[in-house]
C-alpha cells in the first residue's frame, strides 16, 4: 500500500525528468551544449559547498569568539520570555475568570429579557452584600 507521501514524491520526479528533457530538447535545439552547462553547474555547486563548509570549520574552531556567551545568553533570554508570555496569558485567563465571578451587574441589567437576567439578578444580590464585601474581589 502507497501513502501519499510517496505519491507526490513520484509526481514531483516525474514533473522534474520532464522538466529537464524539456530542457535539454531546447538546449540542443538552440546549440547549447547540456553537459557543459551540467558540468559548470555541479562546479560551482562543489565550490559553494567547500567555501560554506570551511566558513564553517573556521567559526567552529574559533577559540576566542567573543560573542559566544552573548549568544548563550540570548538563547535563555528567548526561553524566558516566551515562559513569561505564557505565563501572563495563563494569569490573564485566571484574571478574566475571577472578574466574571465577581463583577457589578451589568448597566440596566433588570431590562434583560434573555437567559442572562437570573445571572445578573445573582451578580446583583452578591453586589449587595454588606458592606460592599464582594468588592475586595474586584
Amino acid at each position: 500500500m502507497r501513502n501519499e507521501a510517496e505519491e507526490a514524491i513520484k509526481t514531483i520526479e516525474q514533473h522534474l525528468q520532464r522538466l529537464r528533457g524539456e530542457f535539454e530538447m531546447m538546449s540542443t535545439e538552440r546549440g547549447i551544449d547540456v553537459e557543459e552547462l551540467e558540468e559548470k553547474v555541479n562546479r560551482q555547486r562543489y565550490e559553494l559547498e567547500r567555501k560554506a563548509q570551511e566558513e564553517f570549520e573556521k567559526l567552529i574552531n574559533d577559540k576566542n569568539r567573543l560573542d559566544q556567551k552573548g549568544l548563550i545568553i540570548d538563547a535563555y533570554e528567548g526561553v524566558l520570555y516566551d515562559r513569561r508570555r505564557m505565563e501572563r496569558d495563563i494569569l490573564n485567563g485566571k484574571r478574566f475568570k475571577e472578574h466574571e465571578k465577581n463583577r457589578p451587574p451589568e448597566h440596566k441589567w433588570y431590562m434583560l429579557k434573555n437567559k442572562e437576567f437570573s445571572k445578573e439578578l445573582y451578580r446583583n444580590r452578591m453586589a449587595l452584600k454588606p458592606n460592599d464585601s464582594n468588592y475586595v474581589y474586584l
